[in-house]
């Protein structure tokens, strides 16, 4: 369950190079999915108890983070998962290292909106290495709320130095409403239905955003990895997200971020034998 069970193409680099976000179909195994589904399941129960709960979590919704600190099946298997290697050879990074693991699930007739925003805004690091694999452990749908992009935009807001806040006059300003450029014609909107063990990979300047769970019985659960590549770099200016049980000290700025709590996942094979 360690490979993933299709190839990372020219293809797959060179749409997230050009959108900041690529769809990567049948990565993951069936039985890999099915573990990570059963804990799931479990932290569902009773989330304040497996992790950290995240600022969306709420009767409408399950959102806990930082899980693989305390259960060590779930930290097994997102260590022995592929997603380091299919993150590394997408973005062209030769080491991933861990930076923390979210869970989502909306229930059915859930009305919770995650509004348009970008990661980068939270993570305290510098660096475009630092993408999100979203990996899909129910179908997810239109119907029950995929996660819709704006392709491409990821290299606006890099070229251009801009860094969304949290609001107005917070930083470079909130994250626009997207939803009011619908018909921009200079806006591409991409978005996927997924089977369990498809994955959206994320560039951290990519806008995304998700609807509601409309369905009457199909709930939408994801696990989300959060990552850390080659040029990051700790960067904790105010306003930025605390890291649980690591210390300001140790996240020195311009330092590139290592020890335990960000485990590697992968390394290069290619890039040691160079090395060598």
């Amino acid at each position: 369950m360690s490979s993933p069970l299709q190839p990372v193409t020219a293809e797959h680099r060179a749409a997230y190079a050009r959108d900041g976000v690529v769809c990567l179909r049948g990565m993951f195994a069936p039985e890999w999915v099915a573990r990570m589904r059963r804990l799931a399941d479990t932290i569902m129960g009773d989330p304040g108890r497996h992790g950290h709960l995240g600022p969306s979590q709420g009767e409408d919704m399950t959102s806990v983070c930082f899980m693989s600190r305390k259960d060590a099946e779930l930290r097994d298997l997102i260590l022995n998962s592929p997603a380091g290697e299919i993150s590394g050879r997408v973005i062209g990074s030769s080491t991933i290292r861990l930076y923390h693991d979210h869970l989502f699930a909306k229930p059915p007739q859930s009305s919770r909106i995650m509004k348009w925003h970008i990661d980068a805004t939270a993570w305290p690091v510098t660096g475009e290495m630092a993408p999100n694999i979203w990996i899909a452990l129910s179908p997810v749908t239109a119907e029950n709320g995929r996660i819709e992009f704006v392709a491409g935009y990821h290299r606006h807001l890099v070229d251009n130095n801009i860094l969304y806040g949290y609001r107005d006059g917070h930083w470079d300003g909130a994250c626009p409403d997207f939803e009011t450029r619908r018909g921009d014609p200079s806006l591409r909107f991409v978005t996927w239905n997924l089977e369990p063990g498809d994955a959206v990979l994320f560039h951290p300047f990519t806008p995304h955003f998700s609807r509601g769970n409309a369905s009457i019985d199909q709930p939408r659960v994801a696990l989300a990895l959060r990552l850390f590549g080659d040029d990051v770099c700790w960067n904790p200016i105010e306003g930025k997200a605390r890291i649980p049980d690591v210390s300001p000290e140790n996240m020195q700025p311009g330092k590139s971020p290592d020890g335990p709590f960000f485990p590697v996942l992968w390394r290069d094979p290619s890039a040691a034998r160079g090395a060598a």
